[in-house]
């Protein structure tokens, strides 16, 4: 009896110093180590970022398109055209009054257009002028100097001395990029356009890589660029319905 007693305690204390054990389902295993289980989640975390911020980018870059639709329709409205047809001056004029970066009505010929801001501190929407004149940037240089300031820039006008065209030698030409995001340039023209074997029409969003934006306006005289950035915290409403002035009119296609 005594011995049965002596081996019942030992039998308790020996269970005692047993580790305890986790419970699992039928079918479960305890196989990860918990320095990968935190790995597993780590990676998880990461892999949603990185398609949250891919989400984000494309709601960007279509609401990029979108905007650029939009302007196109707003100033034809604005200048009571159904067509710019080349006239690049008039295009980019009513682009800046619809988007409010102006509140009066400021246009010339291609050539004479980054003339008109680059010795303004601010325009009459309250935007901030940042001038990168030709003398001391080329396109690339201007473009890049604004991208390392603001990596998601957005309202930057390109100004042309001379084009390609034979009313583009005589009268320049004058563009507005609406924005550059992840290496992409979004922008429209006042003419048709071809770009990396695509057609694009007059107005129609253009999107293509920053190098193929350069190497289509490579063989034309930079006059300078032109960067609008906002200096209120509300932002203008935008200017549809206003009457276009007649300068426009006189205005001469770069073609």
């Amino acid at each position: 009896m005594i011995r049965w007693k002596r081996a019942l305690a030992l039998f308790l204390f020996l269970l005692l110093l047993l580790p305890p054990c986790a419970a699992f389902a039928d079918g479960e295993k305890d196989d990860a180590p918990p320095a990968q289980a935190d790995a597993l989640v780590v990676g998880a975390s990461e892999q949603e970022a990185e398609n949250s911020s891919a989400r984000m980018n494309a709601a960007t870059e279509e609401g990029l398109r979108q905007q650029i639709e939009d302007t196109y329709r707003a100033a034809k409205k604005r200048a009571r055209r159904k067509s710019f047809k080349g006239y690049c001056g008039a295009y980019v004029a009513n682009q800046l009054m619809v988007l409010g970066i102006n509140t009066s009505y400021l246009s010339a010929n291609g050539n004479n257009t980054f003339e008109l801001y680059r010795d303004l501190e601010t325009t009459s929407g309250g935007y901030c002028v940042s001038a990168y004149r030709a003398r001391d940037y080329t396109l690339e240089e201007a473009l890049q100097a604004i991208l390392n300031g603001d990596p998601a820039a957005s309202n930057i006008l390109v100004g042309f001395q001379k084009g390609v065209s034979s009313a583009g030698k005589k009268y320049g030409h004058v563009l507005f990029i609406h924005g550059i995001r992840n290496g992409k340039v979004f922008y429209s023209d006042s003419c048709a356009r071809i770009v990396d074997d695509v057609q694009y029409k007059e107005g129609e969003p253009i999107v293509c890589s920053l190098g193929s934006f350069l190497d289509l306006y490579a063989r034309y005289k930079l006059d300078g660029v032109i960067h609008f950035e906002q200096a209120r915290e509300t932002p203008q409403t935008p200017i549809i319905e206003a009457e276009a002035s007649t300068s426009e009119e006189k205005l001469v296609s770069e073609g």
